[in-house]
């Protein structure tokens, strides 16, 4: 069984097509999700700290237990979590990368956009 891991926003519009995208893209079976309202937001300004730490962690098991060594973190169009414009939100992808590889630098870690359509994009 091949993993990869997406740390997404909880809406559900964005669930399906980031798992059709990680799974094509990354030939894996399965996607572990790792969700909260905005993760951007969350893990670029690495706060509040109870986040970020509960994301790591979960990351952590999607790492150790699955052999996941592919993470997406996703934001998205009318974003309630982040309700910042597109830019904004672009910016805190790229911090949130960083990041994230700075704590996971055997991982490839890479940002998506999905817009009101349902359609992915890589941004990072």
């Amino acid at each position: 069984m091949k993993f990869c891991t997406a740390i997404s926003c909880i809406d559900g519009r964005v669930q399906i097509p980031v798992h059709r995208y990680m799974q094509e893209r990354y030939g894996a079976e399965y996607v572990d999700t790792i969700t909260e309202p905005g993760p951007c937001r969350i893990l670029s300004s690495q706060s509040p700290l109870a986040l970020v730490e509960s994301i790591l962690s979960r990351l952590k098991i999607s790492v150790e237990k699955h052999a996941s060594c592919h993470v997406a973190i996703v934001a998205h169009e009318d974003c309630a979590g982040n309700p910042v414009s597109k830019d904004q939100q672009l910016e805190h992808l790229r911090r949130s990368v960083d990041f994230v590889k700075m704590r996971f630098p055997e991982l490839e870690v890479i940002a998506l956009w999905v817009d009101s359509s349902g359609s992915v994009t890589t941004v990072v």
